[in-house]
């Protein structure tokens, strides 16, 4: 098979394709005949390029490299080397972003000045590729791939966007080859590719994402340049791909990292590296080929109703699968219009839900919503031509988490993890939907040198469990689900702090959801949480006290406003309205616990969010809380 679609010159003429091709001409002319860069420039780690005050991202504007403005509060971050660094990161991406796009473009136009602004911006990059400084995130800088520590990058701040600018060179040369002449594609392959061959290999050391996109970028350069070495590194070597998948993909489907972000950022470079190999013939392996495929079709069942996905542990927040059509359209490529994967892009695709972007590593999507995937890859599928598929209710055991559905509710439930890598101490947090409206969300986290990430969106307090005397989760360890059915889920998790073991209960009734939460554990103070999405408002017919929780650590501080509930024991009734939704909130409240309203910080932190907190003291609590609703009177 080709790399580009067979139809393409054809069906680009449309009138609907020319309007993206008009926009990516835009997009290519104001940014590639002024590409100007420079080994001198240091690039920096984009997780730095947020707000400390709310977790925002910052502006990337190429007019200004060293004035960084916040999105959510316009905040200006100047005179500061790691935040100008990130732009220098930033502005290569978009280099070699357009580039590509540039590419396609001179395919679907002819016109001789596009080929060429791709070429340019290659010819760059391996021309000075050895100048640019060898550094890892940390901004160490190294003399040799020898002395390297792990991690390292040159154009890039880490190896792992090493990789990724790495494949898109090679879909350009891809879109570029009947262009290109030999002397010209064996310069590339030993001044640019070889290198970055030498500078990712070391770093394909253990069973993670990171390593994952090592080596799905040397598999790439070498399918595409004939670079047998390379080639076999990727399939061959101790940690290699068919390794990463049998051991890194739980038998759920799901990346073991328990993200959904990091389990889509895996499939990205997995999946350039199975299409190459469908496109140079070369054996990916039969096991590996249908652990891919269901990852993929396993995304589907993880979603929830309205295709917006559950975000727990690192990664990034409101995510939907419209945010990976690009991930499908290439798998898509690759398994072909007929096969499940194609049949789920074309439903993806038929969603009415926005997409929401992603802050770093953003693919290109022209006009913001149509990837470049699908004009190159899938420009001739029947869209129309797609077939429902169930959701129905999933147990996804190997990986901690159930999903719950019935009566208009979608409940997830994150009931363990499978080691500390990009885990958030949250065992048996939970997010909701009803009538595909969310009710309640992991806040997911900003980038991980914010300020607000670190004291706020990694800890305990910001999630749906329980905190034990004012401190984070200390367990990263699966837990056991005793019971699942398709509308009731009981979860064990021992030791989730030490001598301490939680149980929850979650099951659709009449309705509404029904919460049970006990804990096992010594004398202590226990504080229940669920958190309220900031749309939703909250009416309490009981008197209100201003209240001080006493604690000022571990995301106690971001509490914004502590009030009491005076209600002296059995069920506490709160209503709440949403979108069209009436709920109702019983809190039962055992001996000795008291309710507590307080308004917390969302994500962005500048958002604000109404949280029930109930308060044991004592050992052994019982925690239990029921929601309800109903369509709206007006």
């Amino acid at each position: 098979m080709n790399y580009i679609n067979d139809r393409f010159s054809e069906l680009i003429q449309l009138p609907e394709n020319q309007a993206a091709i008009a926009a990516m001409r835009r997009d290519v002319d104001d940014f590639l005949p002024a590409f100007s860069d420079s080994p001198q420039r240091l690039s920096r780690w984009g997780h730095r390029y947020f707000c400390d005050d709310d977790g925002g991202r910052l502006i990337f504007d190429l007019a200004s490299p060293t004035r960084h403005r916040c999105q959510v509060c316009g905040k200006v971050y100047e005179n500061d080397a790691y935040r100008d660094g990130v732009w220098v990161t930033f502005y290569r991406n978009r280099a070699v972003v357009l580039a590509l796009v540039s590419a396609a473009v001179y395919r679907a136009t002819g016109e001789a000045r596009y080929r060429d602004y791709a070429l340019a911006v290659i010819d760059f990059y391996a021309g000075h590729y050895r100048e640019f400084a060898l550094h890892n995130k940390e901004n160490e800088i190294f003399s040799s791939y020898e002395t390297m520590k792990w991690g390292c990058g040159r154009i890039m701040p880490q190896g792992l966007n090493e990789a990724i600018v790495a494949i898109r060179f090679v879909q350009t040369i891809e879109l570029l080859r009947p262009e290109l002449d030999d002397a010209w594609l064996e310069r590339i392959h030993r001044d640019l590719f070889r290198e970055i061959f030498q500078l990712l290999a070391p770093q394909a050391v253990a069973i993670h994402n990171i390593s994952c996109w090592a080596l799905a970028a040397i598999g790439v350069m070498g399918l595409a340049t004939g670079d047998r070495e390379m080639v076999d590194f990727a399939f061959q070597s101790p940690f290699n791909i068919r390794e990463q998948l049998k051991k890194g993909v739980t038998q759920d489907g799901f990346w073991y990292e328990g993200s959904i972000h990091y389990n889509f950022f895996l499939l990205e470079g997995v999946t350039y590296l199975f299409l190459f190999s469908k496109i140079y013939g070369c054996d990916f392996g039969a096991e590996s080929t249908v652990i891919l495929e269901r990852m993929f079709t396993q995304a589907y069942q993880y979603a929830f109703e309205d295709l917006s996905l559950p975000v727990p542990n690192d990664g990034w927040p409101d995510l939907n699968l419209k945010t990976f059509s690009y991930v499908y359209h290439t798998a898509a490529r690759a398994f072909g219009e007929d096969s499940l994967v194609g049949n789920i892009t074309k439903l993806i695709e038929a969603s009415p839900l926005p997409r929401v972007t992603l802050p770093l590593s953003e693919p290109y999507y022209c006009l913001g919503t149509v990837c470049l995937e699908k004009l190159l890859f899938n420009i001739d599928f029947d869209y129309a031509a797609r077939v429902p598929i169930p959701q129905p209710a999933y147990l996804f055991e190997h990986s901690n988490f159930a999903m719950l559905r019935g009566g208009g509710w979608n409940v997830f439930l994150k009931y363990g993890l499978n080691g500390r890598s990009h885990a958030h101490p949250d065992i048996m947090t939970v997010e909701m939907t009803c009538g595909g409206r969310r009710i309640t969300r992991d806040l997911s986290n900003a980038g991980y040198e914010s300020r607000m990430c670190n004291e706020w969106h990694r800890r305990t307090l910001a999630h749906n469990t329980v905190c034990y005397n004012g401190t984070d989760i200390t367990s990263v360890s699966p837990g056991t689900c005793l019971r699942f059915s398709g509308t009731r889920v009981v979860a064990r998790a021992e030791n989730v702090y030490p001598g301490v073991d939680y149980q929850r209960a979650l099951e659709l009734d009449g309705g509404g959801v029904l919460s049970r939460f006990d804990v096992a554990g010594p004398a202590g103070v226990y504080d229940h949480v669920f958190h309220l999405e900031p749309q939703i408002r909250v009416t309490c017919p009981y008197p209100l006290e201003e209240a001080d929780l006493g604690y000022r650590e571990n995301g106690y501080q971001h509490i914004t406003r502590t009030q009491r509930v005076v209600a002296h024991g059995g069920t506490v009734e709160l209503d709440a309205a949403l979108d069209g939704l009436a709920l109702k909130l019983q809190v039962t409240l055992g001996e000795g616990q008291e309710l507590y309203l307080l308004q917390t910080k969302g994500n962005p932190v500048d958002q604000t969010r109404v949280t029930l907190l109930t308060r044991a003291v004592g050992r052994d609590p019982v925690f239990r809380v029921k929601l309800t609703a109903a369509p709206s009177e007006g």
